[in-house]
């Protein structure tokens, strides 16, 4: 006879305890329990920052799902779907192909995932805090940082290496914030070349108070303690951007470091965002039994679902505590539902918060009892070292505990090849990728956005180029293997593609077009426009983009015209382009022939716009030099440019010819000859 299979996603708390349950309600010769799960392990996330401050081993804190789950099916395949109609799901098996496994019963409990695309850099610079994976890379990078400041000369370059900057004031933030505050003002003493005005953490919370989820008088006593300890927080602060050299807040203000921890940015994990199931806030509704509704074998738990709680009538917040009880009760309710019995409604008196906060301190409210200082850190231990999942674990974790008090943490880390890499970088305006002068170690590729190259001559800076999406810069240097001869710095926000230097050396001596273009691209670059041709450079120094400049067209089109509509302009044979702009101002794209031509051939059945083929293009400001737009033309093999106002506002003012550019200066080398004849 074959079995009844009970199919469960996901091995945090929730899941975990859910198949725990299972095991010993339902008999295990008629029942087969499957645990899905993307790593091998339950991590025990609460204690994620003492991993990061060096207070714990990874696998202190990591219970083999295996060893905890004697009679389940444990696999590390990722289920990729969820048919909740024909009862079966989709994952990618051990060989990268799709299979498919059906279910009488199915729990979801995948949790969430991190989504640090929701502000421009943060994705590219921050660490998250979600995983072992990401505590070990945090560690690590937080050694690193103290060693590059013992070694580093310069003072504001060593303090901008010594600031750690902390995004999200919740239980997360705060204790991440206080693992790291002690860790680099606890190990500081041995390096002799930090001092402790040097070290700097700052907590960035975008509410009037830290722990919203604790009373005021515990909120107020962590913000106190955690300044006396050293940690700076801004309240009612909202971070707008991330870049390699700190965060930008809303209300303008920058702070410089080189380091960010991103602890907010929640968002549903694939497999939710993909069924066919009612959501809310990015997670699953659930009926007070955890069933999904008008599906009588699907439930979900977890922080992954929005179940009420009969207690107070109120959603269920998403903490341990409470998915440990979700995954149990579920479990009762498949249970009972199998012997045909009634479901009951999910029912939890909260027992209470925990949170510490650094220097052997924290805050607690246990069944009415507010906690704080010392004892409270005490009673945190205590509780989360009996919530531990496995003895091992418990006794692993308490001597780690207990030997940390007696000796110094550990300030060892495994040092990665940080080179060797491919990576995204996000840069604000004004932010220097390299300047003249800095040692060759990367090699940019733009996504999105605008890159001036400048060089200093007699004490300023000039912009020789503009560069835009597709092109790459950085080459030089690596090829010749000599320092930056120019700066590179972002004209607007501008996303690149990062290439260490070996990766791009193996690249580019194996792959032989792209080690052509280079050539290339070097041998046009490192030839002045004006080489042979002296009095050029002068005559386009002293003119400005206005003074040659086209008269903006009559004819502007608007993302919302049809590309039949563009096709009849371009049949009529009256221009080879057209400007596009909503508001009849400001440049919102270009439209060529050619991007007509690949709309047509791509086109589905639904209407093109122009604004899904038009393109963003690359542009001169009015105040630039035409030196600026012609070597800028000749580096990205434009025959004419747009010309806005300036970089914010993208007015569009006119636009330039390269062939008007080319006039201008032989016209000037002609009257200059007549001036020596004469």
């Amino acid at each position: 006879m074959d079995k009844k299979r009970v199919i469960i996603i996901g091995g945090g708390f929730a899941g975990v305890k859910c198949a725990k349950t299972l095991c010993k309600k339902l008999p295990k010769k008629e029942f087969e329990i499957v645990l899905f799960n993307r790593e091998n392990h339950m991590v025990f996330q609460p204690l994620l920052a003492e991993v990061v401050g060096a207070s714990l081993d990874a696998e202190s804190i990591a219970a083999p799902l295996r060893q905890m789950l004697k009679g389940v099916l444990c696999r590390t395949e990722e289920v990729q779907n969820i048919n909740l109609e024909e009862s079966y799901v989709e994952f990618e098996s051990w060989d990268g192909s799709t299979r498919k496994m059906s279910y009488d019963h199915v729990v979801i409990a995948c949790g969430g995932d991190v989504n640090l695309g929701m502000m421009p850099g943060m994705a590219d610079h921050a660490f998250p805090m979600r995983t072992i994976g990401d505590a070990i890379a945090l560690r690590a990078h937080i050694c690193q940082q103290l060693e590059r400041a013992e070694v580093c000369d310069d003072p504001t370059k060593k303090r901008w290496l010594l600031s750690f900057v902390v995004v999200g004031g919740g239980y997360s933030g705060v204790e991440a914030a206080g693992e790291i505050n002690d860790l680099i003002r606890s190990s500081h003493k041995y390096y002799s070349n930090i001092e402790e005005e040097d070290l700097s953490v700052t907590l960035v919370h975008s509410q009037n108070q830290i722990l919203p989820e604790i009373g005021p008088q515990l909120r107020e006593f962590a913000r106190k303690k955690m300044q006396q300890a050293g940690i700076k927080i801004l309240l009612n602060s909202r971070v707008k951007v991330a870049t390699a050299e700190g965060v930008g807040l809303t209300d303008g203000r920058e702070i410089s470091a080189a380091t960010v921890v991103c602890t907010i940015g929640g968002t549903m994990s694939p497999v939710v965002k993909r069924l066919n199931a009612n959501k809310e806030k990015g997670r699953l509704v659930t009926d007070p039994d955890m069933r999904l509704p008008s599906h009588k074998n699907a439930w979900a738990i977890g922080d992954c679902a929005i179940v009420p709680n009969a207690y107070d009538g109120k959603p269920s917040p998403p903490t341990g505590q409470f998915a440990e009880r979700q995954g149990k009760q579920c479990a009762e309710n498949i249970a009972r539902t199998i012997k045909g019995k009634t479901t009951k409604p999910f029912y939890f008196k909260p027992l209470g918060q925990l949170c510490s906060i650094g220097g052997h301190t924290a805050v607690a409210e246990l069944f009415g009892i507010k906690l704080s200082g010392f004892l409270a850190w005490f009673v945190w231990r205590g509780v989360y070292l009996f919530k531990l999942p496995t003895w091992s674990k418990r006794i692993k974790v308490g001597l780690d505990w207990a030997w940390q008090l007696i000796f110094p943490r550990d300030l060892v880390h495994l040092k990665a090849n940080t080179t060797e890499r491919v990576c995204r970088a996000y840069y604000q305006p004004g932010d220097y990728f390299f300047r003249e002068g800095d040692p060759a170690m990367n090699f940019y590729v733009i996504e999105t956005g605008e890159v001036e190259v400048v060089k200093e001559h007699a004490g300023k800076e000039e912009v020789l180029a503009v560069l835009g999406a597709g092109s790459f810069f950085g080459e030089m240097a690596l090829i010749n293997n000599k320092p930056r001869s120019a700066s590179c710095r972002a004209r607007t926000a501008v996303e690149v593609t990062v290439i260490g230097r070996n990766v791009f050396t193996q690249i580019s001596n194996s792959l032989a077009p792209l080690k052509k273009l280079l050539a290339d691209t070097v041998k046009r670059r490192s030839k002045l426009l004006w080489q042979n041709l002296p009095a050029a450079e002068e005559v386009l120094a002293k003119l400005s983009v206005m003074d040659v400049a086209e008269p903006v067209p009559k004819k502007l089109l608007k993302t919302s015209d049809t590309l039949e509509q563009v096709v009849a302009l371009f049949e009529a044979g009256e221009e080879d382009f057209f400007f596009v702009s909503d508001d009849g101002k400001s440049l919102d794209g270009i439209v060529t022939l050619t991007d007509v031509l690949r709309a047509l051939e791509s086109r589905t059945t639904e209407v093109a716009r122009v604004g899904q083929f038009c393109n963003i293009p690359l542009a001169v400001c009015a105040t630039d030099t035409a030196l600026i737009a012609a070597q800028t033309m000749r580096d990205n093999g434009f025959k004419w440019m747009p010309i806005i106002s300036d970089k914010q506002s993208r007015i569009l003012v006119g636009w330039i010819k390269a062939q008007t550019l080319i006039s201008k200066v032989l016209h000037k080398r002609v009257l200059a000859r007549g001036a020596t004849a004469g």
